[in-house]
C-alpha cells in the first residue's frame, strides 16, 4: 500500500483567476505564493506547511482576490505561531485599502 507524506500530497486547486488590486483578472499561479513566502523566510519546512494550508483554504474557489490570499497567509502565519513573520509579510504586501487611501489623497492634492 502506497502512502504519501502530507507535504507530498497534491491539493486539487479549482482557482482559475485572481482579481488584482487594480480590478484586473489574471490566471492563478500558485507558484507566486511560494515565491512570496521564499522572500519572507528560507525555512523550507515552514514554507511548504504554510503553502499547503493556504492552498487547502482556497481549493474550492473558482476566483479569489489578492487581498484574500494575503489575509489567508497572514492568518496562517499567526495560527502557526509566527506573528513576527505575519507582520513582516503584511508590511511587505500593503493592503489595498492603504493604497486606495493614498491614491485618493494624491487625487485631492492635484
Amino acid at each position: 500500500m502506497n502512502k504519501q507524506k502530507p507535504q507530498q500530497s497534491h491539493i486539487q486547486i479549482t482557482v482559475r483567476f485572481v482579481e488584482k488590486q487594480n480590478g484586473k483578472k489574471a490566471l492563478f499561479d500558485a507558484r507566486k505564493i511560494l515565491r512570496s513566502l521564499n522572500h519572507l523566510t528560507h525555512d523550507d519546512r515552514l514554507i511548504r506547511r504554510i503553502n499547503a494550508l493556504v492552498l487547502a483554504q482556497i481549493a474550492g474557489y473558482s476566483q479569489i482576490d489578492t487581498a484574500t490570499i494575503r489575509q489567508l497567509i497572514i492568518s496562517t502565519l499567526n495560527l502557526l505561531d509566527h506573528p513576527e513573520l505575519a507582520k513582516r509579510y503584511d508590511e511587505y504586501h500593503p493592503s489595498a485599502t492603504k493604497q486606495d487611501q493614498f491614491k485618493q489623497l494624491s487625487f485631492f492634492n492635484l
